[in-house]
């Protein structure tokens, strides 16, 4: 009889369960959504149905991606994951659970065992949960009728209902996040972008928001005050309003060594100039500086604008270099624009957009400027082979291919730091790679010269090494920033392998020249590395929060950690294991403070300029910060939380480093206070503080915080004596320049274009 009714027993099947798993828990009714409206109004990072198919039991297998090994430390073994079976865009239908995998490889061939997590909530039968998903994507397909663009080639897709909720916020602004983007002050700014992690940090913004409230608030009314500096600072920047080229080139010793800090340092990695035909111009220039050509003008100041954000460790040259920047703008929106039709008005433009970025005039809008560049550059045929076209010579040949393939890694650089979609298809474009040239062995003339093996260091070599890594870092940025690719994580660790294989390639590549007589610097190197690694860490980024509570996207969240720990010790080698000291009281004479260590270019660069050099830095110690942050609070052993000393070194360090960038003439401070906060928040939960404890030591440090950044700016809105030493700049007319009712004048002469 026993045995009969426990035979009845197997057989009695339970009635499936038709709400989200979060609904059946909180015992609350659920509508049946993906996601449901409890989980949006709840603010649930996931929402999961419980399968219905074979199995009435909730089966416990293993989930999510395994776990890569400890330590990404090699140059060439990144992570190579095997791809997993599906995956869903965890934004608009949930997060999907995938295939166990027994193995994952660093190198393609060492195995390492994946784990089950039970503690972060129940695990479900793989197979058929991939069955519902897909159905439900059928079913949402159907009933909206967005079909696939392979059924629809040349439609755009119907669009599908988003849920927008807007955070108003004092430190970030008002924000409204959507699915896979986030708009704030009328930008739409794709996952790449570094606000899209901003909602992370909520707790470090409700004290601030909080602070706002009150009516007495002495951090809020330092930030008030640094921000009323900014403007003072940033209108003294501000150019003269007779633009008259050419009148500001410093002395040649001073100009000698911008000219070669930009040859040594960008012009390495993105060749855009043929720098014996620019050398001798430049050499012509002093001979007689009035008799000049207009386009080698804008086209030398520029150059100094660049490589004055490596000319010393306070950046003095900063004013210099907005001033030259604003009068290349003027010269490109002066009249008779069909005279920057030409190779030299594009090498121009692609300058232009270089200094923009370190000189920090209008950074975040150059992804625009770069759409001009690529239009500009197609209307010249850029984009066609030289081969396709009428004949030319090799070395003007090999110049449009040089230019071209510059285009393409600003177009898709600009892409990841604007979240804007790349807008690059190779059906678009059949333009060869550069070949491997030194510079001296182009002429201007019907003399050809014989290609350089692969094997032999050239002028060429390192960015025909970056350019092979292009399709993977391009893939990349298509499934962030373009609003047609869906994003799951199956495409993610799909992506990952790929960005893999093309770095361990071309890392080999680079080792195999450190052979011979001639080798890659330092630094460019480094800037390689540090330019494709980043696609490491925005790939996995969009699944990095949600890491902190599912543990099916742990693998993400370890490689955005491990990866961001690199990224900034690749610049500050140190960092990980002596950080430098933080505020103005840390430092007994702040005159002689320590910039950069030991005049190290690339550290330099990226304390000096904005754009990609700041983005970078910034991303990569926010994520440190993060985890360090959800570290402790997962904490929950019984002795005191160790949080890994290395991470915590590095996140100190990044926050000497936001300081060090205003010391020297950033006007943002707003990223300062924000590292200390949570900065702040970190070792009040290593030391055991109690919430309102670590309320109250943020507030106390964000106050002495801004009082120092008050101090710095005006010290900034003194006219510096060492920059009016070194250049020919007149006093700006700052009555003249506010008058509403003046325009700019410029001289408009255009010189004939002069030859290559």
């Amino acid at each position: 009889m026993d045995e009969s009714q426990s035979v009845k027993t197997d057989r009695r099947r339970r009635r499936p369960a038709l709400s989200c798993v979060s609904c059946r828990r909180s015992k609350i009714r659920c509508d049946r959504n993906l996601p449901c409206g409890a989980c949006v109004r709840s603010k649930h990072k996931t929402c999961v149905y419980e399968p219905q198919g074979r199995h009435s039991e909730v089966t416990s297998v293993p989930v999510g991606p395994p776990h890569p090994a400890d330590s990404l430390s090699a140059v060439d073994s990144e992570p190579v994951v095997s791809p997993v079976t599906s995956g869903s865009n965890h934004t608009h239908r949930g997060d999907a659970l995938h295939e166990d995998h027994s193995t994952l490889s660093l190198n393609g061939s060492t195995p390492v065992d994946s784990t089950s997590s039970q503690s972060h909530g129940p695990s479900f039968d793989v197979r058929s949960l991939l069955d519902r998903i897909k159905d439900l994507e059928r079913r949402l397909e159907d009933s909206t009728g967005n079909h696939s663009p392979q059924k629809n080639v040349g439609q755009p897709p119907t669009a599908e209902p988003d849920l927008v909720a807007t955070y108003p916020s004092y430190l970030a602004g008002e924000l409204h996040t959507m699915s896979r983007s986030v708009m704030t002050k009328t930008r739409y700014l794709g996952q790449s972008h570094w606000m899209n992690q901003i909602g992370s940090f909520k707790y470090i913004l409700e004290i601030f928001d909080q602070q706002r409230r009150e009516k007495k608030s002495e951090p809020i009314a330092m930030v008030n005050r640094c921000k009323a500096l900014a403007r003072t600072v940033k209108a003294q920047r501000m150019p003269v309003q007779n633009v008259k080229f050419g009148t500001n080139i410093p002395p040649r010793e001073v100009a000698d060594q911008l000219i070669d800090g930009y040859l040594r340092t960008s012009e390495t990695v993105f060749r855009i100039l043929h720098v014996p035909s620019f050398r001798k111009e430049y050499e012509n220039f002093w001979l007689s500086p009035d008799s000049a050509d207009l386009p080698f003008l804008i086209q030398l100041q520029l150059v100094m604008a660049i490589g004055a954000s490596v000319y010393d460790d306070h950046y003095t040259m900063r004013k210099s270099a907005m001033q030259w920047v604003y009068e290349a703008q003027c010269w490109l929106i002066s009249p008779v624009p069909k005279t920057r039709l030409t190779i030299s008005g594009l090498q121009v433009m692609l300058l232009l957009c270089l200094a923009q970025e370190t000189a920090s005039v209008g950074q975040d809008l150059v992804w625009i400027s770069v759409g001009q560049v690529m239009r500009t550059a197609i209307y010249m045929g850029l984009h066609r082979d030289p081969k396709k076209l009428p004949k030319m010579n090799q070395f003007r040949s090999e110049i449009r291919r040089r230019l071209w393939n510059t285009i393409l890694e600003i177009a898709l650089q600009t892409s990841i730091d604007s979240g804007g979609p790349p807008l690059i298809y190779a059906e678009q474009y059949d333009t060869c790679v550069p070949a491997n040239f030194n510079d001296d062995q182009l002429k201007d003339d019907d003399t050809p010269v014989a290609v350089s093996p692969p094997e032999k260091f050239t002028d060429m070599s390192v960015a025909i090494a970056f350019r092979a890594s292009f399709p993977a870092r391009l893939a990349i940025a298509r499934l962030l920033n373009e609003i047609g690719t869906q994003n799951t994580y199956e495409d993610t660790i799909r992506l990952h392998n790929q960005l893999s294989a093309a770095y361990k390639s071309l890392s080999q590549h680079l080792q195999r020249f450190t052979l011979g007589d001639r080798q890659p610097t330092g630094f460019q190197r480094r800037l390689v590395d540090l330019l494709v690694r980043r696609y490491f860490m925005a790939l996995h980024l969009p699944y990095f929060g949600p890491a902190m509570s599912e543990p099916a996207y742990a693998f993400s969240r370890k490689t955005v950690v491990e990866i961001s720990a690199k990224l900034y010790s690749t610049v500050f080698p140190a960092a990980a294991f002596s950080p430098r000291p933080l505020l103005q009281s840390q430092i007994n004479d702040p005159g002689q403070m320590s910039i950069v260590p030991d005049g190290d270019d690339l550290a330099r660069f990226t304390t000096c300029a904005a754009g990609f050099a700041r983005s970078i830095l910034s991303q990569a110690s926010m994520a440190i910060g993060l985890d360090l942050q959800n570290q402790l609070q997962e904490d929950d052993s019984l002795g005191p939380p160790t949080p890994r000393a290395d991470l915590l070194n590095i996140f100190r360090d990044s926050a000497a480093w936001v300081y060090r960038r205003i010391y020297i003439g950033e006007t943002n401070v707003k990223g300062y206070l924000f590292s200390l906060a949570l900065l702040t928040h970190i070792e009040g939960l290593v030391k055991g503080l109690k919430r309102a404890e670590i309320a109250d030591s943020i507030i106390e440090v964000g106050t002495e915080s801004m009082r120092d950044c008050v101090e710095l700016l005006k010290r900034q809105t003194v006219p510096q004596p060492d920059e009016a030493d070194t250049t020919n700049n007149a006093q700006l007319d700052f009555d003249a320049m506010m008058a509403v009712d003046q325009d700019w004048e410029y001289d408009s002469t255009v010189d004939a274009e002069r030859p290559l």
